[in-house]
């Protein structure tokens, strides 16, 4: 053996060695509590399909269940939605509007999205057993991603009470492109956010704040944002601002004449 033969040979040798040992670098993927990897695509929907699953399926966010989704529909209702009209609950839940939302929409329809399944099937047996006699179309969608299984300009109103709490300022914005292909012309979109400025939303930063960015992503956060912020962001998705409904102070009259508020700020939007 030459020596040419032998210094090729060396050089297969040191390059299998090499290819051998290097590893691609590995990216860091968010565990859950028990140690699995839920599905990197989509973080938001295996976290609230966990947090359903742990809790028997009970809703995100606090306050009296029923009481909350009444103040919701009065919310609506002050802002046009009529028993005819349809109506788009993004992030619906297990149903606390909805039970109350079908019932009143008499001649309309309801579409309710989410992102986890087990909400979904709470809010389909929550709505069967509430709904009485009333007409309203009934859909159930699972959400997926930013995309909507909703026509063209056919939602008269579409409403995301503690959706965007629970969500980043990027991705609201994601969302509010989105919602421009289904909205009629001059229908409205309700959002309620937790503005810093509000007394109740401080503590809630203050306590996401002492996790770190790790802990934070372990369970559905909270996210807390300011009126200047979701301004902005809506001018950027083309949407105008049409008024603020503030969390501390009454935002809607109930069918008896009690003013009544979620807690949460309200923002109602519009093209």
């Amino acid at each position: 053996m030459n020596a040419v033969t032998l210094l090729r040979g060396l050089f297969r040798r040191v390059r299998r060695i090499a290819r051998a040992t290097v590893r691609p670098a590995v990216p860091t993927v968010l565990t859950d509590a028990h140690g699995s990897n839920p599905p990197p695509r989509d973080t938001y929907a295996s976290l609230y399909e966990q947090h359903a699953r742990s809790t028997g399926d009970d809703g995100v966010g606090g306050g009296d269940y029923d009481v909350m989704g009444e103040i919701e529909l009065d919310v609506l209702r002050g802002e046009g939605l009529l028993p005819s009209s349809t109506l788009l609950d993004f992030g619906c839940g297990n149903g606390r509007l909805a039970v109350h939302a079908v019932p009143y929409l008499d001649g309309g329809s309801y579409i309710g999205t989410d992102i986890a399944p087990t909400f979904l099937q709470a809010a389909r047996h929550r709505i069967e057993a509430a709904r009485g006699a009333s007409s309203c179309t009934v859909r159930l969608l699972q959400q997926h991603g930013e995309q909507f299984d909703v026509a063209d300009r056919s939602v008269d109103m579409l409403c995301a009470f503690s959706v965007f709490t629970h969500m980043e300022a990027e991705d609201m914005y994601r969302y509010l492109v989105q919602f421009k292909r289904i909205i009629r012309p001059g229908g409205k979109v309700i959002i309620s956010c937790l503005p810093l400025r509000l007394l109740d939303a401080q503590p809630i930063f203050l306590a996401e704040a002492a996790l770190d960015p790790v802990a934070r992503w372990q369970r559905v956060r909270n996210v807390v944002t300011s009126e200047d912020l979701v301004e902005r962001i809506a001018a950027l998705a083309d949407w105008q601002v049409v008024k603020w409904l503030p969390g501390d102070e009454g935002q809607a009259s109930s069918h008896d004449g009690q003013v009544r508020g979620l807690g949460q700020s309200i923002v109602v939007l519009t093209r």
